[in-house]
């Protein structure tokens, strides 16, 4: 679909949600929610299966992002669905394997947010998104009933201080002096002085419209109280009443609808790290680019049908290069025995640690050992030189097809993954025979990206 996200506040994906989730997380994931179009075109398409979708994807979030997510004990009628979905589903092993491999990253828990949105979706079944709805109008009901009751005993309230302000000051009149009076005693008629009957019929009639006012405010209690009772009836309809069978029966179906989008879900999160890992990407690398374009290589890797053929191949040879290139790092290679002499008894000889414990011997033994001159074991390695940029060239033609390319391209990365790790310099040069100039690519200091990566893997000189 491709558009603009429906505008959605902090507050209003708060009350929708069902899970501990704080205005961070919220915001985050209204972020998350921005950039990658698939979350609002999730929305869209389950308004109807699953209504108050959009806190349920924030739960979703919230719980393979959080390290100890929770689920709240009391929440409105018609979140209680989804509630207990939810709530299932956490105390299965299906989430526990799947919570093991997204909590703290972002992209696995953006992507196992969709993959489980999705399958719940696609399985919850027509009767229940009927019932659904009609607890989400109940519930809009509820919502206004309970606005208009807060208001009527707001304004019920202030209604009742004006009428208690007006008696106070009109006691206050009539236990007084009588009328207010001018410097020469009589009686005063001035402007914006009121006689105590006036006060006293403004008193009475603030009186009467705090009690109309109070009167209004306990229908306006009596009908969102009315609201509630019809919004929890639905509710035990569609959940069972407590404690019978057939509530314990739509538990175990919630149940199984949970542990089957956990799984699914958790095969699309594996098969993105086997990709990252095949490929050689880190997640901190790839945090440098938008979600949005980190979603589109993946998704560019998973189904292009000539990078699947050797997807596998190159993670074998990857793990072959990357072995190498650790030895190197730490100076593996051809190591040379040699003999010293010191003071660390770790490296002495076995004949030396006999003579320091041999009655006989023990006096020169520890003579040499204080001048420094007890036989120790040594080693020097011999690192290779050649530590410059790696550069490989790819043949191209139409002689390389098949199984020769997949080897080729694999080998091609994986030395690529391999100069990364050495942060050495990394040129690809490929040619084939259709072209008078082969093609390259650079790149300093092992800063290869995923995207030069596709390039080199979708490059096919000998294709028409």
């Amino acid at each position: 679909m491709n558009k603009k996200a429906k505008l959605l506040t902090r507050q209003e994906v708060l009350a929708l949600a069902v899970t501990d989730a704080d205005a961070f997380t919220a915001l985050r994931y209204l972020r998350h929610r921005e950039n990658v179009p698939s979350i609002p075109d999730l929305e869209e398409k389950g308004a109807t299966a699953l209504p108050g979708i959009e806190g349920s994807l924030m739960d979703l979030y919230h719980t393979l992002w959080n390290p100890e997510p929770s689920v709240k004990e009391e929440v409105a009628p018609a979140r209680r669905y989804w509630k207990e979905l939810l709530g299932q589903t956490l105390k299965s092993s299906a989430y526990e394997e799947l919570h093991a491999q997204t909590q703290f990253k972002e992209l696995q828990s953006v992507l196992g947010t969709i993959s489980m949105g999705e399958s719940v979706i696609g399985m919850v079944p027509k009767k229940d998104q009927e019932k659904l709805q009609e607890l989400q109008a109940a519930q809009a009901e509820v919502d206004d009933a309970d606005q208009q009751s807060q208001q009527a005993q707001a304004n019920a309230n202030a209604a009742q201080q004006l009428a208690d302000a007006a008696a106070q000051q009109a006691g206050q009149g009539q236990s007084g002096s009588g009328q207010p009076k001018s410097s020469a005693g009589k009686p005063s008629g001035g402007k914006g002085h009121l006689t105590p009957d006036q006060a006293k019929a403004i008193a009475n009639q603030l009186a009467q419209q705090a009690a109309e006012a109070k009167k209004d405010a306990e229908v306006a209690n009596a009908r969102a109280d009315e609201a509630k009772t019809k919004a929890e009836e639905m509710a035990e309809q569609l959940m069972g009443k407590f404690g019978t069978l057939d509530a314990q029966n739509k538990l175990d179906e919630l149940r199984r609808m949970g542990i089957a989008a956990a799984h699914n879900a958790q095969t699309k999160v594996e098969e993105v790290s086997k990709t990252l890992e095949a490929w050689g990407l880190d997640e901190g690398q790839l945090q440098r680019k938008s979600l949005p374009e980190v979603m589109g290589v993946l998704e560019r890797m998973k189904k292009n049908t000539a990078l699947k053929k050797f997807a596998a191949l190159l993670g074998r040879i990857r793990k072959i290069a990357a072995r190498k290139a650790h030895s190197k790092i730490s100076g593996e290679g051809a190591r040379v025995t040699t003999v010293e002499t010191g003071r660390d008894l770790k490296r002495a000889h076995r004949s030396e640690i006999v003579a320091l414990v041999h009655p006989a011997l023990r006096v020169k033994a520890s003579q040499r050992w204080a001048r420094g001159e007890l036989r120790l074991h040594g080693q020097k390695t011999k690192t290779k030189l050649g530590h410059g940029p790696v550069i490989v060239c790819e043949d191209g033609s139409g002689s390389m097809d098949g199984a020769k390319q997949q080897w080729a391209k694999a080998v091609t990365l994986a030395l690529a993954h391999y100069a990364k790790l050495q942060k050495r310099s990394f040129a690809w040069v490929h040619f084939g025979a259709r072209y008078d100039t082969p093609q390259t690519l650079v790149c300093k200091g092992g800063n290869v990206n995923p995207e030069q990566m596709l390039t080199i893997a979708e490059t096919f000189r000998n294709a028409s």
